[in-house]
């Protein structure tokens, strides 16, 4: 009876396994592109602070913290390891 219920989880810890790989380089291509983004966000808030837009510069940094390796990778980051997690729980079955 064991056996059924590994042949039926199979697929779908396969499809949570190449899920979780696919997702991770996308990760990493998202993390390089968000990080140039930052540093964009960061040299304009530093413009906008020369030029007394104190409005805009504060903008301009916490959007530079959302594209940080802090922010919205975070989140995808926590969305991979939870699809890890169902995967290994899966897996043990």
């Amino acid at each position: 009876m064991r056996w059924i219920i590994k042949i039926i989880l199979f697929p779908i810890s396969l499809v949570l396994s190449i899920l979780t790989a696919f997702l991770t380089f996308l990760l990493g291509i998202g993390t390089a592109l968000l990080y140039l983004l930052m540093m964009f966000c960061i040299f304009g808030a530093i413009a906008s602070f020369m030029q007394k837009e104190v409005a805009i510069g504060i903008e301009a940094l916490v959007l530079g913290f959302l594209l940080s390796p802090y922010g919205i990778p975070m989140v995808g980051a926590a969305v991979i390891a939870f699809l890890q997690e169902i995967n290994e729980a899966i897996k043990s079955i």
